[in-house]
Order: C-alpha cells, then sequence, then structure tokens
C-alpha cells in the first residue's frame, strides 16, 4: 500500500480522485487504486443500505429549523476523519445520520431527536475466555469503566477472527453486540470452518447510547484466542 507522501501544496488527502483512492491507517494516508466492485453486495450489506436509504429520507423530511439545530449541536463534535487537527467538526447531516444508524444497530430503528453529544464513560475491556459453543465462538471480556454504569449505553464492535498473526481487514470487519451480565461483556461470533485451535481477533469496540443513538470513539484492540469447549 503506497503511502502519501505531504508537500508544500497537499499536506493531506481524502476521498477519491480519478481512479485513485486515498486512505487513512493510523494516522498515516495511502493511497490504492478505486474499488469497482461488480457484485450487488451480500445481503447483509443490502440490509445497510436500505436503513441507510431511510435515513437519507428521514433527514430530507425534517424541518429546515430543525436542521439547523442539529448543524449547532454538530459543531461541538469533532470530526473522525481527516485532516487530524481537532478544529474540524461534522455537520448537522452527518451527526443525525450517525445517531439514526445508532438506533438501527440496536434494533430500535427511529428518527432520532436532536440532543448534545452525551459524555461517555472511559470503558476497557481484559479478555476473560474464549469458547466453542456449537457453530460459535463465545468470548468474554471482563469490563472496565472508570466512576459511571453502564445503565444507558450498549457495546457494540465491529470484529474480524484471522488465522493466527494475520492482519486485519477493515472492509472484513463485521457488527457485533456484546450479551451484558454483571461486568462481563460476551460477544458471539461466528466459527470458521478450520480446525484450527488459536486465532487473532481484531475488534474495534465502541458504546451506543440507547437514549440518542450517539455513538463513542472506537477503540482497538487485538487478542490472541485459544479455543475451548465447552
Amino acid at each position: 500500500m503506497p503511502k502519501y507522501h505531504p508537500n508544500t501544496r497537499f499536506t493531506d488527502c481524502w476521498a477519491s480522485v480519478g481512479n485513485i483512492t486515498f486512505y487513512h491507517r493510523d494516522g498515516q494516508c495511502y493511497f490504492r487504486t478505486k474499488a469497482k466492485p461488480v457484485f450487488p453486495g451480500t445481503s447483509h450489506q443490502q440490509v445497510q443500505l436500505s436503513i441507510h436509504k431511510r435515513a437519507l429520507q428521514a433527514w430530507r423530511n425534517i424541518s429546515h429549523e430543525e436542521q439547523l439545530e442539529w448543524n449547532a449541536l454538530a459543531t461541538q463534535v469533532k470530526s473522525k476523519r481527516p485532516p487530524y487537527d481537532h478544529k474540524t467538526s461534522i455537520s448537522g447531516y452527518n451527526l443525525f445520520i450517525s445517531a439514526y444508524h445508532g438506533y438501527a444497530s440496536i434494533g430500535d430503528e427511529k428518527i432520532p431527536e436532536p440532543k448534545p453529544m452525551p459524555d461517555f464513560p472511559t470503558l476497557s475491556l481484559k479478555l476473560i475466555s474464549s469458547t466453542v459453543v456449537g457453530k460459535t465462538l463465545q468470548v468474554k471480556f471482563k469490563i472496565e469503566i472508570l466512576h459511571a454504569s453502564l445503565h444507558n449505553f450498549t457495546i457494540a464492535s465491529r470484529i474480524q477472527l484471522v488465522n493466527l498473526g494475520a492482519g486485519t481487514n477493515p472492509g472484513k470487519m463485521r457488527n457485533h453486540q456484546a450479551e451484558l451480565k454483571d461486568d462481563i461483556a460476551t460477544f458471539t461470533i461466528p466459527l470458521p470452518q478450520s480446525d484450527h485451535k488459536s486465532y487473532t481477533l481484531h475488534m474495534r469496540y465502541f458504546l451506543i447510547d440507547r437514549t440518542t443513538g450517539y455513538r463513542s470513539m472506537q477503540t482497538r484492540q487485538s487478542e490472541t484466542l485459544s479455543l475451548y469447549n465447552s
């Protein structure tokens, strides 16, 4: 993956131009040939596309006054995309769409109301065990959270299970929600069709506020899993 080197004219690049797509990984800018998929998408991708289309229509249907209210709220939300100078914010449109998708991901798809971004608590997950249950793998983590509770939050993650030591492919990560019990978070993911006894789990976990649909910043984590049968 070729790295983009800043110069006096362009200090950073993102999105696509012509046949080239610029993207960022770990704060570094790279570029590649623009993808030209010819397949219509998996069933999961089609479902997500349908949700996104409904979110777009919902934004068009709200009043201009409410859109301006979303714009005002969004000025306090830092962008997760470049440039990484902590001076840019997202748009009200992006904040609305993000909240809509947040609700949909927890099975409560609805039109969000303009509300300030909550203060998300600091969360960390410590691996406890990984157990084979039927054709699934149950991965348990101990929840560590500072001076707060998870009463209004759901723990979600983008997850990819790969051969031991292999890197991650962000496009192949899939969304999963944790089952919460006391201070334990359990993710149940499909088990690969192989006889390997160890894997590497790549994850990007975050919190979803169930009252607003907003999502916290992601935390990246990778774990080596040794499989045990239940």
